[in-house]
C-alpha cells in the first residue's frame, strides 16, 4: 500500500466513523426526546435522594442471602473446574488424536455456551421451584462450559514432543494426562478457577431476581416494596462483596512461584497438595448436597418436567419466528449501540486512568472510579434506570454502557500500561503533548489491541441485553421470561434458536474483523 492509499484510507476510516456515530445518535433524538431524557433523570435523581438515608437495620438479615450468594459462587467454580478437568481429554485430539469426538463435543458446548446464565437459572426455577439448587446448577453449567473453553485452548498448546516421548516409553493414557497436561496446567488451571469464580459472584448476586436464592432475592423484595433505604445497602453490600472477590482473585491470578524453594519445602508443597485437593473436592460435594436444600420429591418432579421441556425445544414454534426477530434485534441494537459509545468513552477514560500517560497520582482517582463502574453488575444498573425511564430499551442501553466503559476501560488501561518506556520517551522527544502523542501516535498503534478488546465486549452485551431483557429492560430477554413463566417450551425454543444462531454468527464475523486488523 503506498502512502496517497494509506491517507486515503485513514481519512475515509474516520469520516465513517464519524458519519455512524452520527447516525445513532439521530436515531437515538427520534426516539427519545429531550423531555423525555430530563425527565428520566429527574426521577433517578429522586430515586438515589430516597436511597438516603440508609436503612442499616437490615444488615443481620442479610446474612444468610450472603452466604448463599458466595456458596453458590464458590463451590459451582470448584465442582464446575474439576468437571472440565475430567472432561479435557474427549474435549481436546492430544491424547487420543481423535478428530471428531473433540469437535462434536466443542460444537455442543459452544451452542450452550451462548445461553445467558440467568435464562438457565429461570427455566430451572419453572421446573424444581425457587431455591438455592437452580441457581447452583446454573451458575455450575456456565462455569462448566468456560473452564472447558479455556483449559482446552491451553491443553493444545502443551508440546506434541513432551507427549511423544511419553508414549514412546509406553506410558498409559493416565499417567500421560497426569504428567504431561495437568502438570503444565497448573498456572493456568489456578488462573480459571479465579477468572470463573469472579464471573460467579456477579451472576450469583443477582440469581434471586429469578427466585434462584442469593442476595438479589432480597434485592428484588425491596425494591418491589419501593424501600430504596435499604436497597442502597443492599447494593453497597454486593460493591463490596465483589470488590473483595476480585482483590483475592487478582492477587492469586498474579501470584508467582517462588524460584528460591528448597528440596524439603518443595515435597512438603507437593505432598499438601495431594492430600488438600481430594479434601477440597469430597468436602465441595458434601456440603454442596447440604446447602441447596431440595427434596427428594420436588428433585423427581423436576426431573420428569425435563421430559415435557425437551419435547417442547425439539420442536420449535416457527411462526414465532416473527417475534422473536424483531425482538432480537433490539437486543443486538441495544448491545451494538451501548459497545459503540462505550468504546468512544474508554479511549478518553483510558487515557486518563493510565499511569505512565497521565501521572500517577492524577491516574489513581480514575482507576477508582473506573473500578466502581466496573464493579456493578449490569442487571442492578438497568434497575435503576428502569425506575427512571420505564420499561424499554433507553434503561437496558445506560447499564450496558456504563459497564461496559469500566471494563473495557481497565483492559484498554492494561494495555497502555504496558507500553515500552522507549515508545513514551519517542513521543516527548517529538515534542507532542501528552494527549496529543496518545491520540496521534500510541492509539494508532495499539489500535488493533483496541478493537479487539471492543469486538470481545460486543459480543459479550449480545448476551448481556438479553438478561436485561429479562427485568423489563427491553429486548429478547423479555420474551424469553414471559414465555418461561407461562412454560411455552416450544416458543422458549424458538427464542434460543434465534439468540443462539445470532451470537455464534456474531462472534464468527467478530473473529474474522480481529483477524483483519490483526495483519
Amino acid at each position: 500500500m503506498n502512502l496517497m492509499n494509506f491517507i486515503i484510507r485513514k481519512y475515509i476510516t474516520k469520516l465513517l466513523t464519524i458519519v455512524f456515530i452520527g447516525f445513532i445518535l439521530i436515531i437515538a433524538y427520534m426516539q427519545y426526546d429531550t423531555k423525555t431524557f430530563l425527565l428520566g433523570f429527574k426521577r433517578i435523581h429522586n430515586l438515589l435522594g430516597r436511597m438516603y438515608p440508609i436503612d442499616f437495620s437490615i444488615l443481620p438479615e442479610l446474612k444468610q442471602p450472603i452466604v448463599e450468594t458466595i456458596n453458590i459462587a464458590l463451590f459451582s467454580s470448584i465442582l464446575a473446574l474439576c468437571t472440565a478437568l475430567l472432561l479435557l481429554p474427549i474435549l481436546t485430539n492430544v491424547l487420543f488424536r481423535l478428530k471428531i469426538i473433540p469437535k462434536v463435543f466443542s460444537a455442543f458446548f459452544s451452542v450452550f455456551r451462548t445461553m445467558p446464565f440467568l435464562i438457565i437459572a429461570a427455566i430451572l426455577v419453572s421446573l424444581f421451584s425457587t431455591g438455592v439448587f437452580s441457581g447452583f446448577v446454573s451458575i455450575y453449567l456456565i462455569n462448566l462450559l468456560t473452564a472447558a473453553k479455556l483449559l482446552k485452548e491451553y491443553a493444545e498448546e502443551v508440546e506434541l514432543k513432551q507427549l511423544e516421548a511419553m508414549e514412546s516409553l509406553g506410558s498409559s493414557k493416565f499417567v500421560i494426562y497426569k504428567n504431561a497436561i495437568l502438570s503444565n496446567l497448573k498456572p493456568q488451571v489456578i488462573s480459571v478457577y479465579f477468572l470463573t469464580l469472579e464471573s460467579s459472584i456477579r451472576g450469583a448476586s443477582v440469581l434471586g431476581l429469578v427466585g434462584a436464592g442469593g442476595i438479589g432475592q432480597r434485592l428484588w423484595q425491596e425494591l418491589n416494596h419501593l424501600r430504596y433505604d435499604r436497597v442502597s445497602i443492599i447494593v453497597i453490600t454486593l460493591v463490596i462483596l465483589i470488590f473483595i472477590i476480585d482483590l483475592v482473585s487478582y492477587y492469586f491470578r498474579n501470584l508467582q512461584n517462588t524460584s528460591q524453594l528448597t528440596f524439603e519445602r518443595f515435597i512438603l508443597r507437593k505432598n499438601v497438595v495431594r492430600v488438600a485437593i481430594p479434601l477440597i473436592i469430597l468436602g465441595s460435594i458434601v456440603y454442596v448436597t447440604k446447602f441447596i436444600n431440595i427434596s427428594h420429591e420436588r428433585f423427581f418432579i423436576g426431573v420428569k418436567q425435563l421430559s415435557v421441556l425437551g419435547n417442547g425445544i425439539i420442536t420449535p414454534d416457527l411462526a414465532y419466528s416473527t417475534k422473536m426477530f424483531s425482538e432480537l434485534l433490539v437486543s443486538i441494537e441495544i448491545a451494538f449501540s451501548a459497545t459503540i459509545f462505550a468504546a468512544v468513552t474508554a479511549i478518553f477514560t483510558s487515557y486518563l486512568s493510565s499511569v505512565n500517560l497521565f501521572g500517577k497520582y492524577k491516574a489513581l482517582s480514575m482507576k477508582v472510579f473506573i473500578n466502581i463502574l466496573r464493579t456493578f453488575p449490569p442487571i442492578i444498573v438497568a434497575l435503576i434506570f428502569f425506575r427512571g425511564f420505564g420499561p424499554g430499551a433507553i434503561s437496558s442501553f445506560f447499564a450496558l454502557y456504563i459497564y461496559t466503559v469500566g471494563v473495557m476501560t481497565k483492559m484498554y488501561n492494561e494495555v497502555l500500561e504496558g507500553i515500552n518506556n522507549n515508545v513514551l520517551l519517542m513521543t516527548k522527544s517529538l515534542g507532542l503533548g501528552s494527549f496529543v502523542s496518545y491520540v496521534k501516535i500510541i492509539f494508532n498503534g495499539y489500535f488493533p489491541e483496541f478493537v479487539t478488546i471492543v469486538l470481545y465486549r460486543f459480543e459479550a452485551n449480545i448476551k448481556n441485553s438479553t438478561i436485561l431483557g429479562m427485568v423489563g429492560a427491553g429486548g429478547i430477554g423479555h420474551l424469553l421470561v414471559n414465555n418461561i413463566e407461562y412454560r411455552n417450551w416450544n416458543r422458549i425454543s424458538t427464542l434460543l434458536i434465534g439468540l443462539s444462531l445470532s451470537i455464534i454468527i456474531i462472534e464468527n464475523i467478530s473473529y474474522f474483523i480481529r483477524m483483519r486488523v490483526k495483519k
